[in-house]
Order: C-alpha cells, then structure tokens, then sequence
C-alpha cells in the first residue's frame, strides 16, 4: 500500500481571537513552520482564516474560525507516531487557547495497485447482477458505527494511472488533457484508491454536551493506525465491514 495523506480535524464553536492563536501557534510550532498567515477571503464565512506551510515535511496547517485541519502528506507507516504527537500537541494548544473540540476527524488516504481494480472492488462488494464487460467505474463509501462511540467511513474507488500525449494545436499552443481523446493514450496502472475516516461525532450526536477528550482522542489515534489496512482487506476479500 501506498500512503498519501494524514489529516485531522478539530470542530469548535466560533473562534475569532485569531490574532492571539496566531502568536501561539507561532511559539509552540516554531520548529515546524515559520510562515503563519492571517487571511481574510471575500464572503467566507470562516474568516479569518490562519495558514502555515512546511514544504520539507510536506505539512500544512489551516485555522478557521470553526475548526483546525492539520495533514500530513507522502507519509509512510513510521510517520504514525510523528503523527500522533502533532495531532496531541495541536489539541493541547487549542485547549490552552480555550477552545473546546467538540468533535474530531482523523483520515487517511492511499492506493495500491490491481491488475484488475474495477474486479477487485467489485467481486466482494456489490451484486453479481451490477458486473457486466461494460462497467467501467465503481465507487463505493461505507459508514458504520464503531462500539456506538466512533464513526467508520470506509471509501474506495478505481482509477487508471494514463499517459497522454502532448499535443499542440494550430497555433503551437499545448491542448489540455480534457480534450485529447484516450485513443493513443497508455494505461500504466490500475489502481484501487481508498479513504478511511474515524471520528466521534457518533457521540457528538447521540452525547448531550459531548466534547472531544484526549482520552477518545488517543483511542481514534490508534484504531486509525491499527484497523484501516485490515478493515479494507476485509472489505475487498470478504465483503465484510
């Protein structure tokens, strides 16, 4: 398998001392980022929103006035720990900023290759009667509930790695791929690509005044790591979730 993205997500109730989170993120991130930006963006209502960068790591950080995403890309299964004591450290400075997390999200994103990925997702997980030569695209998304605490979203879909030519119009200018038929193209993999989401807005939801704690924090942090490669197999091998 190969990884792309870790992130989290931290929901809050409205949040406007931008100004004084941004001082804090700058003195307790320091060693990560050093570009913190406020913006303010026409119309949104997420203004104003606080940004930060680190393009070695290949992290990014984005401070709404109603929730923090923090992701983490071309990751491999040791960047899990890194991971964790970032996702623990950003809820620590929210906590010390007053914010109360009212819910949280941790996601994963990544794909292998398939000599036949429309088959592979297909063979355990939809009607025989759905599969025929002419299905060309499947996409599926699974939610369920985990010990009626955490939601599991489970999605996956195929894609094609292709390779197209370049090709210039009359006017020597490069044609965008939207408009160069597939007719000369190369398929160079087959992929299945997948999503595995745990968050607790299960108890959010069900939970008069429930708010995030580090203890089911820590929990989602290690089921996140633990079950996504096994819970997927699951669901392609066995057909079960």
């Amino acid at each position: 398998m190969q990884l792309n993205v870790l992130s989290v997500t931290f929901w809050f109730n409205i949040y406007t001392n931008h100004n004084i989170a941004l001082e804090k993120f700058q003195s307790e991130l320091s060693q990560e980022y050093n570009n913190f930006n406020i913006f303010n963006y026409t119309d949104n209502y997420l203004n104003p929103i606080v940004t930060a960068f680190n393009n070695n790591e290949k992290t990014n950080m984005t401070f709404s006035q109603i929730n923090l995403q923090y992701n983490m890309e071309d990751i491999q299964p040791s960047s899990f720990p890194k991971f964790k004591a970032r996702v623990l450290k950003l809820y620590e400075i929210l906590n010390s900023l007053d914010i109360t997390v009212l819910h949280t999200a941790l996601f994963i994103n990544g794909e292998f290759t398939s000599e036949h990925a429309l088959k592979d997702i297909s063979n355990k997980t939809i009607s025989k009667s759905l599969v025929s030569d002419d299905l060309v695209d499947i996409s599926i998304k699974l939610g369920k509930k985990h010990e009626d605490i955490f939601y599991k979203i489970i999605s996956i879909i195929n894609k094609k790695q292709v390779k197209l030519p370049q090709l210039k119009d009359d006017n020597n200018n490069f044609i965008p791929i939207p408009l160069i038929s597939w007719h000369d193209s190369v398929i160079e993999n087959d992929i299945i690509d997948f999503s595995y989401e745990i968050n607790d807005k299960c108890l959010f939801d069900f939970t008069k005044d429930y708010k995030t704690t580090e203890f089911y924090l820590n929990k989602m942090l290690y089921l996140l790591q633990n079950d996504y490669e096994s819970d997927i197999k699951n669901v392609l091998n066995k057909g079960k979730f």
